[in-house]
């Protein structure tokens, strides 16, 4: 079928695309990103939530965010934040190095990831478009169109898509979008003027609807606005300055005296979601996946949670180090996050857009009286900021196994400093190093007596944690070389046998 030009193919270069690519790539895989963009988007997100920083830090890629948020604005943490567009969830009480969501452009998100794919050893290629592909037994052929117009046909062992909402790729894979259209319709503005409010995120509401603004670089901010006379307009109505004008005139009293902006945009509440993410060779991440309303800000961030549980297992797969079946743990994992992400951010709107008397009433009681709740604003914010997401099992033999993993101390260095450098990671609190430290080859090894684990690791005498920051296996008591083999072994579903196997003995 011809030579094998990359391990992994992704469609699409965005913040999603471009994590999955980074972390196989990391694993060992060629990757060839194929992005039909030559130049930027408007910055649809703006915040990048609490676990994704953690899983940045993970990386070693911190700095370089905090300093381009820095760049963008100077108040870049938002330590307390919103839930259906209710105030007071402290993020700021988070147990995290990062309590507080970060405020970046999606685009600068983007450029930042990408330059880390490429870092790790991907190949990037813009204004290249992808039109179809065709699986056989031993890869995939995928077909696109260059910057002239030109054909190209490219041979990989899997493809990815993360060409978002409107995949191609998801359509030509035969996979299903299921949910329904737009219901209502709200407006976005990157408004020219300056930031109005002292507080850096202003929310108001009444009868006539909701408006959230914050500043958006200099001297732009940026407005999101529901509003209740218009939010049945068709999306593919354009929207005209006077109608962001009375919008924002009926809701908080008075339009600023915004004459243009940089970006404006009508979206949708379209709730879709596919029911498998994985189709034999082919795997979608991102909004390829799913499709919701952008509640809260958390769509781009499980994107990207979606693309650190698929990169290194593509990497481990693509080099065969693990068998195809780890790629359906990716499914398994994360299809039941979504499905909660989904029932949340309905859950959200139903809350957020009644704007009736009794609707106004249930968001003041709820704002006033529950969310200040320590064990409701707990729930909330974890609902949002990714750590509400386990993969622990009831048969799992320690309560941690599956489970978030956070900085912490290592003696001399750190979990984020090791990781940054490492797949698996095993920390083990036992005062004499093993004799033989080499168990694995993908496993670093650190011998860290007091280390400072936190939570349900505390009292571990040691713990392997994966390539994605969530826990493998924990154990009481000191494990042997084979046990630590052992719980590598079903990580990565080595020893897994497929059905023809079984069948054939």
């Amino acid at each position: 079928m011809g030579s094998i030009d990359a391990d992994v193919i992704v469609i699409g270069g965005g913040p999603s695309g471009a994590t999955v690519a980074a972390e196989a790539a990391r694993g060992g895989a060629r990757v060839i990103v194929l992005e039909k963009r030559t130049g930027d988007s408007p910055s649809r997100a703006g915040v990048i939530q609490p676990r994704v920083l953690e899983l940045l830090d993970a990386r070693g890629l911190m700095g370089r965010f905090r300093q381009a948020a820095r760049d963008w604005r100077p108040d870049f943490e938002i330590p307390r934040y919103f839930y259906a567009g209710l105030t007071g969830l402290r993020y700021d009480q988070l147990d995290t190095a990062h309590p507080y969501a970060l405020i970046l452009p999606q685009t600068t998100t983007e450029h930042l990831l990408r330059a880390w794919a490429v870092e790790c050893g991907a190949e990037v290629r813009r204004g290249v478009t992808y039109s179809e592909h065709l699986q056989d037994p031993e890869g995939v052929t995928v077909r696109a169109l260059d910057g002239d117009g030109g054909t190209l046909e490219l041979r990989g062992r899997y493809l990815v898509g993360a060409d978002g909402a409107r995949s191609l790729v998801r359509l030509r894979a035969g996979i299903p979008f299921e949910g329904r259209d737009s219901e209502m319709t709200a407006v976005s503005v990157d408004a020219d003027l300056s930031f109005p409010w002292k507080a850096s995120v202003h929310m108001h509401r009444n009868e006539n609807g909701w408006v959230l603004a914050y500043p958006f670089g200099e001297r732009t901010t940026r407005f999101i606005i529901v509003a209740e006379a218009r939010r049945n307009v068709p999306r593919d109505e354009p929207v005209t300055m006077d109608e962001v004008n009375e919008s924002l005139r009926a809701i908080l009293g008075e339009d600023f005296g915004i004459t243009g902006a940089k970006w404006i945009s009508r979206y949708g509440d379209a709730h879709r979601m596919v029911p498998r993410f994985v189709e034999d060779r082919v795997a979608l991440v991102g909004e390829a996946t799913r499709v919701h309303y952008p509640a809260s800000g958390i769509g781009m961030n499980y994107c990207i949670q979606d693309a650190f549980n698929l990169g290194w297992k593509l990497g481990f797969v693509a080099v065969g180090d693990a068998p195809r079946e780890l790629l359906q743990t990716y499914h398994d994992e994360r299809h039941p996050v979504l499905q909660d992400v989904m029932n949340d951010v309905a859950t959200q709107c139903k809350l957020h857009f009644d704007f009736t008397s009794a609707g106004l009433e249930l968001k003041r009681f709820f704002e006033a009286e529950l969310v200040p709740i320590p064990e409701v604003n707990a729930i909330l914010r974890d609902r949002l900021s990714g750590f509400r997401t386990t993969y622990h099992r009831g048969a799992d033999p320690h309560v941690a196994d599956g489970t978030r993993v956070r900085q912490f101390d290592l003696g001399e260095t750190t979990y984020n400093d090791v990781a940054a450098r490492s797949d698996f990671v095993l920390v083990e609190q036992a005062e004499v190093a093993p004799r033989d430290r080499a168990v694995n080859g993908r496993i670093t090894r650190i011998l860290a007596p007091g280390s400072r684990l936190t939570g349900s690791l505390s009292e571990a005498a040691a713990v392997l944690i994966r390539p994605d920051a969530y826990v493998a296996r924990a154990w009481s008591v000191p494990p042997s070389d084979d046990e630590i083999q052992k719980a590598y072994d079903v990580s990565t579903c080595r020893g897994v046998r497929t059905e023809a196997q079984q069948v054939t003995g």
